[in-house]
């Protein structure tokens, strides 16, 4: 499971993942409330990967394990 690290820049959300030195925007997350974020992450280009959902929505920026989604 690599470490991902979530940072918001503007009004935008982005996306580190140090094993692969990739950083990209985040374009869709599955669970995008104040109490609930997470599931699903998106990036551009067309990788996902799963983040177990936080409670409550986490303060950016930080470290968080993912796994890789199924397309």
């Amino acid at each position: 499971m690599p470490m991902v690290i979530f940072r918001q820049r503007d009004q935008a959300l982005y996306c580190y993942i140090a094993k692969l030195d990739l950083e990209a925007k985040v374009t869709a997350v599955e669970f995008d409330q104040h109490d609930n974020w997470g599931g699903r992450i998106e990036l551009e280009g067309g990788r996902a990967y799963h983040v177990h959902p936080q409670i409550p929505r986490p303060v950016f920026p930080v470290s968080l394990r993912a796994t890789r989604a199924a397309l």
